[in-house]
């Protein structure tokens, strides 16, 4: 076998390897952080919450934006299921990856935080060192697999603000499908934040709710973002 030839596979091993290398949040190795606490009763908007339940909500259920208006309904692990109409609400294991881009951006390079069933609250500041740079943000909510409906919402907590020429934050208690978004990020790298100037507490300062729809039953969890050390940055509590 002639040398350029060897060469030349050589080089196509190394452009497959780099190809089919794994991006983003995905490790094989992470710091397991295990939260054991349950989490406290979420306070989530009526019309969220019939989101979350897949009944026809007007200029939710196929725009990415509405606002919250309307009652509330409590979210938390405590009890582990309710009712809404004829389906039973459980509350379900959630998985949150933080994982360094730039070397030094976390105080460990890769963490993976299992939530207790419903999910919790996760304090950026105590994760997270004093450096600009990214680092990306994952989710597992296991209850997607073979579910006949998916959702994923985000509620913003965070004010919106004009960095530069961008606007950052999607402003107070503002309600997001991202469902589609979401699922494509998931598949690829995850969410990649940045936290030149706290930008990263802008996009993360809010809750995600998943929930996922199979036969009688709806699986639910919420994971909350927030940073006392900067509390400037988010909302007043409604």
């Amino acid at each position: 076998m002639n040398q350029p030839f060897v060469l030349f596979i050589l080089s196509a091993l190394v452009f497959v390897s780099g190809c089919t290398k794994t991006p983003g949040y995905h490790r094989e190795e992470y710091k397991i952080i295990k939260f054991e606490d349950v989490p406290p009763d979420l306070k989530i908007p009526t019309k969220a919450w019939d989101m979350l339940s897949f009944k026809a909500v007007e200029g939710g259920a196929h725009g990415e934006h509405a606002e919250g208006g309307g009652g509330e309904g409590g979210h938390g692990g405590g009890e582990g299921k309710k009712e809404s109409g004829n389906k039973e609400i459980v509350f379900a294991d959630v998985s949150v990856f933080l994982v360094d881009k730039n070397p030094g951006i976390l105080k460990q390079e890769a963490m993976k935080f299992e939530l207790p069933r419903g999910g919790g609250e996760i304090d950026l500041s105590q994760y997270l060192n004093n450096r600009q740079g990214s680092f990306y943000v994952g989710f597992e909510f296991p209850s997607f697999t073979e579910a006949k409906q998916s959702k994923v919402l985000f509620i913003s907590h965070a004010r919106k603000r004009k960095l530069g020429e961008s606007v950052y934050g999607a402003g107070c208690n503002q309600i997001l499908d991202i469902t589609t978004k979401f699922n494509l990020a998931m598949q690829g790298e995850g969410l990649k934040v940045n936290t030149t100037r706290e930008r990263h507490i802008s996009v993360l300062g809010g809750t995600f709710l998943f929930s996922a729809e199979k036969g009688d039953t709806i699986y639910v969890a919420q994971v909350s973002f927030v940073d006392p050390e900067h509390g400037n940055l988010f909302c007043e509590a409604p």
